[in-house]
């Protein structure tokens, strides 16, 4: 089964759903959240004490991740749910990424939110649609590990070209805020009414990787540190 139909399949009767439904979808969404933002603070906290200690923690940690991530999307193409499968593949994507391209450019090792990335980044996109929309016999969960990193990937280069070329705090900035935070309330939305445990999961971890997003232009504005900034300062 597709991605798209996965991520469609049974809307139709979400009226048949019970009141608990929406509740345990609700919490297991919100719950989902709340993990990933912790993640992102603890993998966050985690380099930083593994990139004191010399640059082998910080390639050993990359290689642990990557593994790690190549695991998760083999074993999340056995899995029969589809959608705890899919689960499983945007997990594995979340660890792909941070090995592949969050670690690397914070050691400099690589400049994927660079001009020139642009240029890689658009033909690996339109293959990941057109590969979505007409490659039906490829498990929906090794989409979900690709589609993963190219859509933080896509995020991320939009906030830095706007805010490269108008700044964090003009009006176009302000528009993807409010573009990302649209993004962000509709997944969490559409989560809940599908009414499945990981229909919500998947909502939740959309609404984290949006609200995320929105926040980094938040810090680019000044307006808020980032958690663990201070850490980065004091040496």
């Amino acid at each position: 089964m597709s991605i798209l139909n996965l991520l469609t399949a049974n809307l139709s009767l979400a009226a048949d759903l019970t009141l608990r439904d929406y509740a345990v979808t609700g919490f297991f969404a919100i719950a989902s959240f709340l993990l990933f933002i912790f993640l992102q603070l603890l993998g966050a906290k985690l380099f930083v004490k593994i990139n004191e200690n010399g640059q082998i923690g910080p390639k050993v940690f990359v290689l642990v991740l990557f593994i790690l991530g190549l695991t998760g999307t083999v074993f999340s193409c056995f899995i029969g749910n589809g959608e705890a499968s899919l689960v499983l593949g945007f997990t594995a994507g979340l660890l792909i990424w941070t090995a592949l391209c969050d670690i690397p450019q914070q050691m400099n090792w690589i400049s994927p939110l660079s001009r020139k990335a642009v240029l890689v980044f658009l033909p690996m996109a339109i293959l990941w649609t057109i590969g979505m929309l007409f490659l039906r016999d490829i498990p929906a969960a090794v989409f979900g590990a690709t589609g993963y990193p190219l859509v933080v990937w896509g995020i991320q280069l939009a906030r830095v070209r706007v805010i490269s070329k108008w700044g964090p705090s003009s009006l176009a900035a302000t528009i993807l805020i409010l573009f990302t935070a649209a993004i962000a309330g509709c997944s969490l939305a559409l989560g809940i009414v599908h009414g499945t445990i990981f229909s919500g999961i998947i909502g939740g971890v959309i609404f984290a990787i949006a609200t995320w997003s929105s926040l980094e232009i938040i810090w680019e504005r000044g307006m808020a540190q980032k958690p663990w900034k201070s850490s980065l300062t004091k040496k």
